[in-house]
């Protein structure tokens, strides 16, 4: 008896009146709503019978094995040049050895004169 007395006083009433009430009942719903969807969807998670399933969709369309094999190459094409870098680097290095060591020899050598001899100036 209320609810019909109150939906006869509604539609004697402004429009605002009206406006108000037909809000307030979609946001109800709205609400209700997402609370049941809420708790069923946390129940599953519990249960956990929600599984992820990436086999459909743009999934299908990327090859990773085609990802996969161009990073092997990068990273082999990568190792490859840092270890001709070392080698290279080594060479130099030896060879620089090398130079250092003929020159200490030729020093130490020398022509038989030394420019702190007194004797050997040339004047």
């Amino acid at each position: 008896m209320a609810v019909q007395k109150t939906l006869d006083n509604l539609k004697q009433g402004p429009k605002e009146d009206k406006v108000a009430v037909a809000g307030g009942i979609a946001i109800t719903v709205v609400v209700v709503l997402l609370v049941a969807w809420g708790i069923l969807f946390f129940r599953s998670i519990q249960k956990g019978s929600t599984s992820v399933d990436l086999s459909g969709g743009a999934q299908d369309e990327f090859n990773f094995t085609s990802v996969k094999e161009a990073q092997q190459k990068l990273q082999e094409t990568f190792s490859n040049t840092t270890e001709e870098l070392r080698q290279i680097r080594d060479d130099a290095a030896a060879t620089q050895m090398q130079f250092q060591q003929q020159a200490d020899v030729q020093e130490m050598q020398g022509d038989g004169t030394s420019q702190f001899d007194p004797g050997a100036s040339t004047n």
